[in-house]
């Protein structure tokens, strides 16, 4: 990094005048870094044509030394504005010019080393007449040792080291001063400066497809017969699993003859672990085409209940071909070697079809789909390597555009078929059609957009992201549709079984892919940039394995019983669990106040008998279980509420209660993972998912009230919190300390951020338990009073302490927004020392 001191000072008649430049590294205790600070000062002759142009431009000549920071250029986190001084008594005497700055080095902890060269020469030689030839250069350093100094050193002592230098117009530039100085710094902030490395970013994506993978796997399993469930489980995993590896080993070098780019035959290395991961070619074709392709197999199965046909395995198998003269016609050509790989691919992909059908039974049935599918990952993984597919220049884009059309059309096709089964009838081949194309458009439309635009000749041109192979990019415009669609759905589908008495088999896990889903649009738009993210990759994955915690497996078998009470059924649970309570609470008292009588003239006969009929109603198991039995059946039923009824009611209050929160991080915070240009309003897109994913949480707890754990509305809630409340703050704790993802990392902003969001979501959930209470309360024409008896202090504890926490997670956020206004506005000439805000994953920190 360039230094930014002055340099200079003027030549004089009958005396030589010395600039002096002073480089003083120094310590900020309170924003715990590094401070460099320079002072110069120069005299310069009042005609000189330096002190014309310093008069003429305002600051200071000031460029003598390089900083590099671990031999690398160093990170700056801001600076203060410079200073400018001239003192001249009178137009003829000489000008005095001193210039001070201060810059600030990211945060770091532990050992620290700089390297300071001085090279005045490069910047003297070509300086206006008047700046001094001869210079003091002064490194100031207090507490950091010096080592490898270099150069002629006039004088030095701790801390300190000094050169002179003389420039004369013969002498060469480069002649260098130079010295290292080392420090070991504790800090208690976190870092400023932190570089992603291959395995965790892969790591990341992988943890956040474990989670995926899960829940569509229990998905999967329920939608099929019970005697091929552990099979289907397996077959889902299975392409969970491979994207993994194709995520982790990257590209092979391509295999083709190409006058766009020219690369050797062979296995490329693995990336540097120190460089940023970027989708390979090969895991975009796996992502938008191998299971798009998969999934439309399966969701036809379900409606035709046999193996896809031969037209659509035909179709599915021959159209990644349909790239071949495509990049033929631009001058890509396999190698000769290849063809013959190719067709080994096709022996092999029909030997397993065959050796299948030979078995018998299921495994014969899908054999000719096995065979097909196997040559299809053949030949993506064949064509993933493909210039076109990763190239950047024009003529790769232009052939590349036309390749992602070939090979994006079966994520339109699956989602199109799935709205047969989502409707429970099947739709017109007219408005087939008509999904699939729309559908087929929506995805692709800024890819199409940005190749009809004409390119910006000059300048930034923000149509240039979607103008880069399709296959290999972050974009989350994509994804963010196939979410969406995918929620909705999913929606479509529970509010047809919503007022049924049998919810269907898939009923139950589709409450674990919608907390999936609330995790994935907690900060936005989902794409492949918000899965590298370790805090949102583990959100995911908790969000995954908590549903099993939240919604037990078998659980709507289990809840089938309350599934079937009515209103009517609900009033009499109600009415025998108020009055098992109150003989329970009356034996207690009775036991308490009849000590005093029996020993004074109570018979005994008189007290077992009063004891007896006080006893709580029922026939096995111990009062208390008893007792426990009939708070189960009272409490655990939506007294007679359509289950789309209740889940509409739980969205709503969810979003009603945390409107606080929403409200703020809708004005407050940025995007998170999205596209730097975001058309068709994505931005708007983005924000609305961030505001309105706890309606997901909401409609969970109602629609899926019975199947919940716990007994009581209490308990289900606090399960419920169990799930959400450690997904929501892991995703956030990047956004806070981790410079990878925020401008400004800090523990204080990540204790007010993950301390407001576990509040926001303990009022949440605990206040989607107390309306429930109240709800099945007056659905038995009860007052809540006779449900919660809110004379004891057990009673009134989980209301009064969501009352504090929601008026204390207002106050903090109100407080921390208007701290973050006063306090944390940066220093002038300091931009870095905003306020933290999310940046998207894969740029800079800073």
């Amino acid at each position: 990094m360039a230094g930014a001191a002055p340099a200079g000072a003027a030549g004089g008649k009958g005396a030589e005048h010395v600039g002096k430049l002073t480089v003083e590294i120094g310590w900020d205790a309170s924003r715990q870094e590094v401070v460099v600070r320079e002072h110069c000062a120069y005299t310069l002759a009042p005609g000189s044509q330096a002190l014309a142009q310093w008069r003429e431009r305002g600051d200071g000549l000031c460029d003598g030394y390089t900083l590099s920071q671990d031999g690398d250029f160093p990170e700056i986190d801001g600076w203060d504005d410079p200073t400018y001084a001239v003192t001249q008594e009178s137009p003829r005497s000489p000008a005095r010019v001193e210039t001070e700055l201060a810059y600030y080095l990211a945060r770091r902890s532990g050992p620290q080393e700089l390297s300071i060269a001085v090279d005045m020469a490069s910047v003297l030689l070509p300086a206006p007449e008047g700046i001094p030839r001869v210079w003091t250069a002064e490194v100031r350093a207090p507490r950091w040792s010096f080592s490898e100094l270099r150069g002629p050193v006039e004088s030095q002592s701790p801390g300190r080291v000094t050169w002179k230098v003389t420039v004369s117009p013969l002498d060469e530039p480069g002649v260098t001063h130079s010295v290292r100085l080392r420090r070991t710094v504790e800090t208690t902030k976190p870092p400023m400066v932190r570089r992603q490395t291959w395995a965790e970013v892969v790591t990341a994506f992988g943890l956040a497809v474990c989670g995926i993978g899960v829940v569509a796997a229990l998905l999967v399993a329920r939608l099929v017969e019970p005697g091929v469930r552990r099979r289907w489980m397996t077959a889902t995993l299975a392409p969970a699993v491979a994207a993994y590896p194709l995520a982790a080993f990257g590209v092979p070098m391509p295999p083709w003859l190409s006058d766009l780019m020219t690369l050797p035959w062979g296995v490329g290395p693995r990336p540097d672990t120190s460089a940023v991961w970027s989708p390979p070619p090969v895991l975009g074709l796996w992502l938008w085409y191998v299971l798009p392709v998969a999934g439309w197999w399966f969701s036809r199965r379900l409606v035709t209940r046999r193996p896809p046909s031969s037209l659509v395995l035909v179709v599915s198998g021959a159209t990644p071909l349909l790239v071949l003269p495509l990049l033929a016609a631009g001058g890509v050509i396999p190698r000769p070697a290849m063809w013959p790989i190719l067709a080994a691919l096709g022996v092999v992909a029909l030997a397993t079809a065959l050796t299948l059908r030979r078995r018998g039974g299921p495994a014969r049935r899908w054999s000719a789909s096995a065979g097909t599918l196997l040559w299809i990952i053949a030949v993506l993984y064949w064509l993933g390597h493909a210039p076109p597919m990763f190239a950047d220049s024009q003529r790769a884009i232009d052939r590349g555009a036309t390749a992602m059309l070939i090979c994006t059309w079966p994520a339109a096709a699956w989602i199109t078929s799935l709205l047969g089964p989502a409707l429970g009838r099947t739709l017109r081949p007219v408005a087939d059609v008509g999904c699939f194309v729309g559908l087929w458009a929506l995805l692709l439309s800024p890819f199409l957009v940005a190749h009809t635009v004409e390119p910006t000749p000059r300048g930034f041109d923000p149509w240039d992201d979607y103008r880069s192979p399709f296959f290999t990019g972050y974009t989350g415009f994509p994804y963010c549709v196939v979410v969406v669609c995918g929620v909705i759905l999913q929606l479509v589908y529970l509010a047809r079984l919503g007022g049924l008495g049998d919810r269907g088999r898939a009923v139950e896990p589709i409450g674990r892919v919608l907390l999936v889903c609330g995790a994935l649009t907690a900060l936005g738009v989902p794409s492949l940039r918000t899965l590298q993210v370790w805090g949102i990759a583990l959100a995911v994955l908790w969000a995954a394995l908590g549903s099993l915690l939240l919604i037990p497996l078998g659980s709507d078998a289990t809840a089938a019983k309350f599934r079937r009470v009515g209103r009517a059924a609900h009033a009499r649970f109600m009415g025998r669990w108020v009055r098992a309570q109150l003989l329970w609470d009356t034996r207690a008292d009775f036991q308490r106040a009849a000590r005093s009588s029996l020993a004074e003239d109570m018979p005994i006969s008189d007290f077992s008998s009063r004891w007896e009929q006080l006893d709580v109603p029922g026939r096995y198991g111990d009062p208390a279980t008893r007792l426990g039995r009939a708070k189960r059946f009272a409490l655990g039923s939506s007294a007679g509420a359509a289950p789309w009824t209740a889940g509409s009611a739980g969205a709503g209050l969810a979003q009603l209660l945390a409107l606080p929160w929403a409200a703020y991080k809708l004005l407050t915070a940025e995007p998170v993972g999205s596209d730097g240009f975001m058309p068709f309003r994505l931005q708007e897109m983005s924000e609305a998912l961030r505001f309105a994913h706890w309606a997901l949480y909401g409609f969970v707890f109602g629609y899926f009230y019975v199947l919940l754990r716990g007994h009581t509305p209490i308990a289900k809630a606090a399960a419920l919190m169990a799930v959400v409340l450690p997904a929501e703050v892991l995703a956030m704790i990047p956004l806070t300390v981790d410079p990878q993802f925020t401008r400004n990392p800090s523990w204080n902003d990540m204790v007010v951020a993950c301390g407001g969001l576990a509040g926001q979501t303990f009022v949440v959930c605990m206040g989607l338990g107390l309306v429930w209470e109240w709800w099945l309360a007056r659905a038995a024409a009860l007052k809540w009073s006779q449900v919660r008896n809110f004379r004891r202090l057990s009673s009134i504890t989980v209301p009064l302490g969501t009352v504090l926490v929601a008026a204390a997670t207002a106050f903090a956020t109100v407080v921390a927004g208007a701290w973050a206004q006063q306090e944390l506005q940066p220093p002038p000439g300091t931009p870095s020392s905003s306020p933290a805000a999310p940046v998207q994953p894969g740029q800079p920190g800073r």
